[in-house]
């Protein structure tokens, strides 16, 4: 800090930075433009509704997150 204290740094219990990252979901346009019209009806998919947007476009289920 300003007067050349130092501190420690405490990281949240859950993060584990060893463990490598996820490969981000690569989407095709028209997933994107289909995924952005249910967005806009309804932001908050969640059970089976998420499981039955995924489907037709698809996708696995946590992708429809």
């Amino acid at each position: 800090d300003a007067k050349g204290t130092i501190r420690e740094i405490v990281l949240p219990k859950g993060l584990d930075l060893d463990r490598p990252k996820r490969t981000r979901t690569s989407f095709t346009a028209e997933q994107l433009y289909r995924l952005e019209l249910e967005f806009q009806r309804c932001p908050y998919v969640v059970g089976r509704e998420r499981t039955e947007l995924a489907r037709p476009r698809h996708l696995s289920e946590p992708q429809g997150r």
